[in-house]
């Protein structure tokens, strides 16, 4: 099957500004309160993180143009490069990057593509023992047209090898580490999985990406995201799983579901805006950085990368959302999901140099 779609994050951006835009976050009727926010992200684990993610590897091929064409036009082709991709490996890599210990659970085809993307998860120190070669399958591989006017991407989508309900998993270990993102595209796998804690490991911690559950053909999408302790969308994601039509009133349904059910925050990516913190009782606007950006292709995934980080740290919302915006920004300065996901020491040094008052 092959799928097109411009994005937005966390299939886009988040969390950053385009170079030499105003700083500070916008006043539109839906903010949230500014003012009680506590920044300092104080590293509260003595050891890295323990962070297991489950969910969709694909290979990706990027193509740089500088217009986006009409329908019937034509763009000259700048840049064109192929790498490992899909959004749960690049929440993997990008969590490593910033010095957790990460196992990934996913499916790769029998093929040089799916070969390529567990060497590379390798390399970079993912552990791979979860990963599943389906024999008689290709690796997915998603076609990225990357464009300067707009700056945004298309994505088209040759669907591979996934995981699903049926398949053999390590259940103690997925839910023995600090937080567990849980991406599983088979909604059947997700609404099992989901399950599990409450009767296995009540203390985990899981973190829920909306992108595979913004699909009209799962009616019960808000019930499953209300499972998890905390979930990240884009806006379009959001109003979808809800059922709204404005982020004001998704924000209001997912407030007045949150009494009595298991999620506790939903961290919403705005790109310029910066995103947009959910809980209970508050809405907090957290103000992009100003960045440089070259592409936004996998910046929702290194925002949910930060928040995992933050939620194994156990930082207050405000302060996970300020970190996964500084992640998500430095995703963006390089072609491809992958290439510049930041270390540590760098988001550090973005938070640093970007105090907010009372730092």
């Amino acid at each position: 099957m092959i799928r097109s779609r411009a994005t937005d994050a966390p299939a886009g951006s988040c969390g950053i500004k385009g170079k030499g835009l105003a700083s500070g976050a916008e006043d539109d009727g839906e903010s949230g309160d500014n003012s009680r926010m506590s920044w300092a992200p104080v590293m509260t684990l003595e050891r890295p993180p323990r962070i297991n993610c489950l969910g969709v590897s694909d290979w990706d091929r990027l193509i740089a143009i500088t217009d986006y064409p009409e329908a019937g036009g034509f763009a000259e082709v700048h840049e064109e490069i192929s790498a490992p991709g899909g959004p749960t490996t690049n929440t993997a890599v990008a969590l490593s990057r910033l010095g957790a210990d990460v196992a990934l659970a996913t499916a790769v085809g029998d093929d040089e593509r799916g070969r390529l993307v567990k060497s590379n998860l390798d390399a970079v120190g993912v552990d791979t023992r979860w990963l599943i070669v389906k024999p008689g399958e290709p690796t997915t591989l998603a076609t990225c047209i990357v464009s300067r006017n707009p700056l945004d991407r298309t994505i088209l989508v040759e669907r591979g090898a996934q995981l699903a309900k049926g398949d053999q998993f390590d259940v103690a270990g997925l839910f023995g580490g600090d937080v567990l993102v849980l991406d599983a595209p088979d909604p059947s796998l997700r609404r099992f999985l989901l399950d599990l804690p409450a009767h296995t490991v009540p203390t985990t911690r899981l973190l829920g990406p909306l992108t595979t559950l913004a699909n009209r053909n799962i009616p019960d999408a808000l019930e499953m995201a209300l499972r998890h302790d905390a979930i990240v969308s884009n806006e379009s994601d959001v109003l979808e799983v809800t059922g709204t039509w404005t982020l004001s009133d998704a924000t209001a349904a997912l407030q007045h579901r949150m009494r009595g059910a298991t999620l506790r925050a939903a961290l919403v990516t705005r790109g310029a805006r910066g995103c947009l913190v959910v809980t209970e009782t508050e809405r907090v606007n957290i103000p992009a950085f100003d960045i440089n950006v070259v592409d936004p292709t996998g910046a929702g995934d290194a925002f949910a990368a930060g928040v995992a980080w933050g939620i194994a740290q156990r930082w207050d919302w405000p302060t996970v959302g300020r970190f996964a915006n500084a992640v998500g920004g430095l995703a963006c300065c390089a072609l491809g999901a992958q290439a510049s996901l930041p270390s540590l020491a760098e988001v550090e040094k973005l938070l640093a140099a970007n105090p907010v008052p009372g730092d």
